[in-house]
């Protein structure tokens, strides 16, 4: 079962990243509601044999995201299943959204070994999967991506205005976010009956 989500993963994210590098990529974006993109995002997420270490918050009152939500929560689920593949059992992974400035911030942070100053862009690169030497000896052997995901992450973010970061934590491990424009919610024009 494991296997065939895995796979199955691989070839939505080799898919996406083929439609997100067409230039006349068109996105189904819509006024969706980050509580229940992160809701649907986490029960997928608690399937999973370790998903019980996901914690997830949502900033009380976030503005409806103007998005592709099939898309963001492809992002998502992404991010999730790095943290959770690369960073010790038992250690807490957050999903974190909230507002900072006129941006949605998705955030999703380990408390792995981290990533090397050397390859922080170069994760976001097709079929890169970071530097071997820093996983943690803590981290069972599991199953390697194919270094795909974060590259369909970033292509994400950029398809809707946005950009996929990532930044170092102080006390171990890495917190990736997710800044997308939060645009104001546009009143819906009355519908004219007959004349």
């Amino acid at each position: 079962m494991e296997e065939a989500e895995r796979l199955s993963r691989l070839t939505d994210n080799t898919l996406q990243l083929a439609r997100l590098d067409a230039p006349s990529v068109q996105l189904r974006c819509d006024w969706e509601s980050a509580e229940e993109i992160v809701g649907a995002v986490l029960r997928r997420a608690r399937r999973r044999p370790d998903g019980a270490r996901v914690k997830a918050w949502v900033e009380p009152d976030m503005p409806l995201l103007w998005c592709d939500p099939m898309l963001v929560s492809q992002l998502l689920d992404n991010l999730l299943d790095n943290a959770l593949k690369y960073s010790p059992n038992g250690s807490p992974v957050e999903l974190q959204v909230r507002r900072q400035g006129g941006e949605a911030l998705l955030s999703v942070c380990d408390h792995g070994p981290g990533i090397a100053p050397a390859w922080r862009e170069r994760v976001f690169e097709v079929f890169q999967r970071g530097d071997e030497t820093r996983r943690s000896p803590s981290v069972e052997a599991r199953r390697e991506g194919a270094g795909v995901g974060l590259a369909v992450c970033r292509a994400i973010a950029r398809a809707h205005g946005g950009e996929l970061r990532l930044q170092a934590r102080a006390h171990g491990g890495s917190c990736f976010e997710c800044a997308l424009p939060l645009r104001e919610l546009q009143p819906t024009p009355p519908e004219e009956g007959p004349p």
